[in-house]
């Protein structure tokens, strides 16, 4: 009798545009070395329009992958093979709870919880953000150096954890029932059960940007006031400096004309 192989990876994305889970399922799928291992897990949001950390609480009930990855539907994949070097990095940083793209090892407090103001060479990561009703192309730099570093925080456009980690934890859903903070908060609570990385060995592009109104200021001040006994969160070792020709802040960097936008 044939047995079935459990995914070793388990995507769970939140949607709201059936096209858009369409096309970042063929991303997926198309850019794994091994696309059967995967677990893709859909949950359409359109008619509960729930937060996040309801929604992804109840993809953590169904994922059975070992490693767990949480993304944006307008997300994709920008390079092959991403799965083996997910599952590499877990298991050579076993300390490792989060993994994401793009964070900081220092999270201010004030006046709002925002990651990316600690700065260089607080923050790490490369994204590409492709917004092309806005004719935007471009690679946001939060530092220039590649590899992994430790950090208190991910930003939730793409990061993934380990399955056994929500044994002892979960998305806040009744303090942040709706889009925002759900990726802080995880890594703050993550941070009590070991450590929290960015990589920039895994690319992803981003076809939207991020939105700072006045509910984000909102929801940060409920943040803060949560974790304002842990607040402001730095890692213990700070990251080493920038070279001297490196960065001194972070920017964005045009792409337009200068890179293909990738097709899948």
């Amino acid at each position: 009798m044939a047995t079935t192989t459990p995914p070793s990876i388990s995507i769970i994305i939140c949607s709201r545009n059936p096209s858009e889970a369409l096309s970042v399922r063929r991303n997926l799928l198309g850019t794994a070395k091994y696309p059967n291992s995967l677990e893709i897990i859909v949950l359409d949001n359109r008619e509960k329009n729930e937060g996040l950390c309801a929604v992804y609480n109840k993809g953590v009930a169904k994922a059975t992958g070992r490693v767990l990855v949480f993304m944006h539907e307008d997300v994709w994949m920008m390079e092959k093979d991403w799965d083996v070097v997910l599952l590499k990095k877990f298991k050579e940083l076993p300390e490792m709870q989060i993994l994401g793209v793009a964070g900081s090892a220092y999270l201010v407090d004030y006046p709002y919880a925002l990651w990316a103001a600690a700065g260089i060479p607080w923050t790490f990561g490369k994204v590409v953000h492709l917004i092309e009703k806005e004719d935007m192309f471009f690679l946001a730099l939060f530092n220039d150096r590649d590899g992994d570093q430790e950090a208190v925080v991910v930003d939730g456009l793409w990061f993934a954890a380990r399955k056994v980690l929500f044994e002892k934890i979960s998305f806040d859903e009744k303090i942040f029932p709706s889009f925002h903070f759900y990726d802080l908060d995880i890594c703050m609570q993550a941070l009590e059960f070991g450590k929290v990385y960015v990589t920039t060995d895994i690319r992803v592009l981003h076809k939207s940007k991020g939105s700072f109104k006045e509910e984000w200021k909102e929801w940060s001040s409920i943040f803060i006031q949560k974790w304002k006994d842990k607040l402001p969160a730095y890692t213990t070792v700070a990251p080493p400096p920038p070279p001297s020709n490196g960065l001194l802040k972070a920017g964005n960097l045009d792409l337009r004309g200068k890179v293909k936008i990738p097709k899948w």
